[in-house]
């Protein structure tokens, strides 16, 4: 099947008409007529729940802002590709912990009014892996908020995968550093109010999240959550650089109603990954360091129960001791999942020598020589 005729998968079907109109002025109605009926089925499906909306806000909403969390979350960050989905797959074992699963990623709108149609709605929706890496995904499985934040307005980061030749605005909605100061307090609001959702759905248990885009956020996060606890993964520039550009590709061409350019997706790929460690030690200096933990993706793929053993001991996160085995017995199931392997061209390792070296040098790792040298 050729990909454009995938259409159950765009997350803008979770959309309200009204987001959906918004995104679509915003792109000036450039949608390509082979991705028609991709936005045909968005639109078809907005309307039909529109009324499940309007209930979920009339019977929820009131409950939703008075709630206050009990603790601040538990946040998982890092670059995309650098180990993130595993390490929340593994915190999904530990069920102290409150977790935002594809039902409220894809069907942020409704999925308290309605919680049985909205399962069957997205395991009809949902693919059997995901696209850029074969790892499996089902229904009750954990996933990024950052598809529901784009469910409720223009500020999510995927519609960067919608709307692949206005990249940069949607980019720039990471960090909000460019930003207007109203567009920040708005994405702010409607963050809390979801994390409120999140956590009456969870029954108060501490939320841990994982969202790469958020790694752009931390001062953010920290002046809503002060005492947030932030796991940052990283990983080898090279494999980064490589797995992304697959990532980006991938999902584009399940998610895109728009055609985009190969040669300057990689160099957007290039650009928010720079941009993400520049200064990065001045951007999260305000965490107490008794809240923040470094983690290296080789060391955490080679030995994951090593790491998440540490995550929560030098956290301080309760929960080791009851919910270890359940957690290994996850990760002696997962053993059958191969990686990735990537054959690093010599155009890539001089991009990435000549443009991500204070990356190289931050996090200890080998600078490659092309096979030309």
């Amino acid at each position: 099947m050729k990909d454009h005729w995938i259409v159950n998968k765009i997350p803008l079907a979770g959309s309200s008409i009204s987001n959906i109109l918004r995104l679509l002025i915003q792109n000036k109605l450039r949608v390509h007529p082979k991705y028609w009926l991709r936005l045909a089925y968005a639109w078809t499906l907005s309307s039909a729940t529109m009324f499940m909306r309007f209930v979920e806000r009339l019977s929820f909403n009131r409950k939703i802002n008075k709630h206050q969390l009990k603790e601040d979350p538990i946040f998982i960050i890092g670059h995309w590709r650098s180990g993130t989905t595993y390490m929340h797959y593994l915190f999904a074992q530990d069920e102290s912990k409150g977790l935002c699963s594809n039902i409220e990623v894809y069907a942020p709108h409704y999925f308290m009014a309605f919680p049985k149609f909205t399962r069957k709605l997205i395991e009809f929706s949902l693919p059997e892996t995901r696209p850029m890496d074969e790892i499996k995904i089902n229904a009750d499985l954990p996933g990024e908020e950052e598809h529901s934040m784009g469910a409720y307005h223009k500020y999510g980061f995927f519609h960067s995968m919608i709307f692949p030749r206005n990249f940069k605005t949607y980019a720039s909605y990471k960090s909000f550093d460019n930003a207007k100061p109203r567009d920040l307090k708005k994405w702010k609001k409607k963050y809390q109010f979801f994390l409120r959702k999140l956590s009456i759905r969870n029954r108060d248990r501490k939320l841990v999240l994982k969202n790469p885009a958020n790694t752009y956020r931390v001062k953010h996060l920290l002046e809503m959550y002060p005492n947030a606890k932030f796991i940052h993964l990283y990983r080898n520039p090279y494999e980064i650089y490589s797995s992304t550009i697959k990532f980006h590709n991938d999902t584009i061409k399940v998610f895109t109603l728009q055609t985009w350019d190969y040669e300057e997706l990689k160099q957007n790929v290039l650009d928010i990954y720079k941009e993400l460690y520049v200064d990065f030690d001045e951007k999260i200096k305000d965490v107490p360091k008794e809240n923040w933990l470094d983690i290296k993706y080789e060391d955490f793929i080679r030995e994951p129960m090593k790491t998440m053993e540490k995550v929560y001991k030098d956290l301080k996160i309760d929960g080791w001791d009851e919910y270890q085995e359940a957690i290994q017995t996850f990760n002696e199931e997962q053993r059958k999942y191969k990686l990735v392997t990537y054959t690093h061209s010599d155009e890539l390792i001089n991009t990435i020598n000549e443009d991500c070296s204070f990356i190289l040098k931050k996090f200890g790792y080998e600078k490659l020589e092309t096979k030309g040298k």
